[in-house]
């Protein structure tokens, strides 16, 4: 293995000061500093005499990095370069055995030391370069995030949180921790209006209002089979139970993109993110009203402020509506539309080798397309019948719901 020609080193908002003899010793040693604009201006004179080459963004240094392979370079990010930093992408342009690594306290660890939040029951998480929903998709009450944001990421989050019934969220921006200008602002999610510094940590404790109900993701602690009342919808909605065994088989496809054909309220799409946050979910829906709930619905788990949010709705029919996806899907659930020509074949098609395909029928119109796809594809069905305590009179009765068959294959 050759020797290692790019030096990491982690740069916090004080400098010079926060860096090991060793990192000083590589940088000094390196005749190349590829780095933002901001790191050059904290670390002034130790980088004075160098070669110094910006990159337009962490995610394209690429470009700036390639052609000086096999110099002494030195790579100046952010704290702890493999938590949301450059290491990861290094490693994948140029593999381990090209970097020599020198981080520093991260921003999540001087986060935890002045809020006296134990880490490793925090979610670290990122809002460079992500979509908020896919952060807010993951809130639950009783909990702490710290999230990487920009000086602007409040006027953001407040009013997703508010709409998720979690506008009593406590909202703390930490910025240029251990720097000359350190600031700390704290406030609530629903009446947040501050603006600060571009280089900030976010720490959100998540409450709820008072008004919120006890039914909405915010507020509930399972990863999915949520109730039925966390969503607004017209009665088309796949039963809490059946949606909880339907996840269950989808949940276990390898990947990170859902189709939901036949979405109506987005229940099983939407729960399916919140189980998943790093996926991505393209519904589709052609009813109007019920493209209002799911966006009324995907407003409670968090998305909708982001137009690069993971969960896209369509108004297509299936299967024209598969072309306009923007990626192959892992998983598919089909819980509307059955009897539409090309549905089944066409999503089985565009599914990933090893993806998993859910199909629930609850008419005989759509357990007869079942019934003749089973020899088509190999799969296995299962009937899932409920039945829901009920009153009656003074007493409690068993009140069944309509049975689904449902079809589960999983593609070769």
């Amino acid at each position: 293995m050759s020797a290692p020609w790019l030096r990491v080193i982690g740069v916090g908002p004080e400098g010079a000061a926060g860096l090991t003899p060793a990192a000083l010793a590589a940088l000094e040693g390196c005749d190349h500093v590829v780095c933002a604009p901001r790191h050059e201006e904290i670390l002034g004179d130790l980088v004075a005499e160098k070669a110094v080459h910006h990159w337009p963004a962490w995610h394209q240094a690429k470009d700036v990095i390639a052609p000086l392979q096999g110099q002494s370079v030195a790579v100046l990010g952010t704290g702890e370069p493999f938590h949301f930093g450059v290491g990861s992408s290094l490693v994948r342009w140029f593999g381990t055995g090209a970097l020599q690594v020198f981080p520093v306290p991260s921003a999540f660890d001087r986060a935890c030391a002045r809020l006296g939040w134990a880490q490793q029951s925090t979610l670290c998480l990122s809002a460079y370069g992500r979509p908020l929903g896919a952060v807010l998709v993951q809130a639950r009450v009783g909990g702490s995030l710290l999230i990487l944001g920009d000086g602007e990421l409040g006027l953001r989050l407040g009013p997703a949180l508010t709409a998720m019934g979690l506008g009593e969220s406590r909202i703390t921006a930490l910025s240029q921790m251990d720097g000359g200008s350190e600031s700390r602002l704290d406030g609530l999610a629903r009446t947040w209006t501050e603006t600060v510094d571009p280089i900030t940590t976010w720490a959100v404790l998540v409450e709820a209002d008072p008004a919120a109900k006890p039914a909405w993701p915010g507020l509930r602690q399972e990863p999915f089979g949520l109730p039925d009342e966390a969503f607004k919808h017209d009665g088309k909605i796949t039963k809490r139970e059946v949606r909880a065994v339907s996840l269950s088989a989808l949940l276990s496809a390898p990947g990170v993109g859902l189709w939901d054909v036949g979405g109506g309220s987005g229940a099983v799409g939407l729960e399916w993110l919140r189980a998943r946050p790093t996926g991505r979910v393209f519904a589709i829906e052609p009813h109007g009203e019920r493209r209002g709930f799911m966006a009324t619905n995907a407003a409670r788990f968090g998305l909708g402020t982001d137009p690069r949010d993971p969960f896209t709705i369509s108004g297509e029919h299936a299967p024209n509506a598969y072309a306009s996806a923007g990626f192959s899907p892992d998983a598919v659930f089909v819980g509307g539309g059955l009897s539409r020509e090309g549905v089944l074949d066409g999503a089985w098609r565009a599914l990933n080798s090893g993806g998993v395909l859910v199909a629930n029928a609850v008419t005989l119109e759509g357990q007869a397309v079942l019934t003749n796809w089973r020899e088509q594809a190999h799969g296995h069905f299962v009937t899932l019948s409920i039945a829901r305590g009920e009153p009656v009179g003074r007493f409690t009765g068993l009140r069944p719901l309509m049975p689904v068959l449902q079809w589960v294959g999983r593609k070769p």
